[in-house]
């Protein structure tokens, strides 16, 4: 009995009856460019060898965006997703005959492919990271006016708040398509003027 540990990316272990530990020059693609490594003769036999299914797994668990959910519906439905995307990947490979193509790329295509620049803007919490379609709405050179919330109604200001240290405030800005809550005066002008505007 063999028992081999080769590191590559991780840490692969291998136990075998038939191989023992010698090596072999092996061609691969890292960042766009070839380079020559030395791998076990083993991990190649089994590469070369192993099954359509052990491969597919593979391809679904590199960037596996499932998560984990007590509904087995959910769950059933993205593997669903997951699968079409790399079948999909695996079709694009053969009919374009490109046997280099980048599994991430492709998924990075497939997204803008699909999604394209749409973003959500009607998130509850104000209290995030702005995107950057909201720094165009924010930074805009017209007239920004502020307004009053409705008695028993806060915001948390974006400007002076900390994560340990929320200040609300009733007072936000009515031409930003989010609304985002402001104290007036330095808060509201430090929003509208600069990128970077935390204190």
């Amino acid at each position: 009995m063999m028992a081999l540990g080769w590191q590559d990316k991780r840490m692969i272990l291998m136990l075998s009856t038939y191989h023992n530990a010698d090596t072999e020059l092996h061609s691969r693609y890292t960042m766009d460019r070839r380079e020559e490594i030395q791998k076990p003769v083993v991990v190649c036999d089994y590469t070369s060898h192993m099954g359509a299914v052990d491969r597919a797994d593979h391809y679904c668990a590199s960037y596996s965006f499932t998560r984990k959910t007590l509904r087995w519906w959910r769950k059933l439905f993205f593997w669903l997703v997951e699968l079409s995307i790399v079948n999909s990947f695996l079709l694009f490979k053969q009919i374009h005959n490109t046997p280099a193509a980048r599994h991430l790329q492709f998924r990075d295509q497939l997204i803008l492919q699909l999604v394209g620049e749409v973003r959500n803007t009607s998130r509850r919490n104000t209290s995030g990271r702005t995107s950057t379609s909201d720094d165009s709405d924010r930074l805009k050179k017209i007239t920004h006016f502020i307004a009053k919330a409705a008695r028993g109604h806060t915001k948390i200001c974006l400007v002076c708040s900390k994560r340990v240290d929320k200040k609300c405030t009733v007072y936000y800005c009515k031409t930003c398509e989010r609304k985002p809550g402001l104290h007036p005066g330095e808060c509201f002008e430090r929003y509208h003027t600069l990128k970077n505007y935390k204190l």
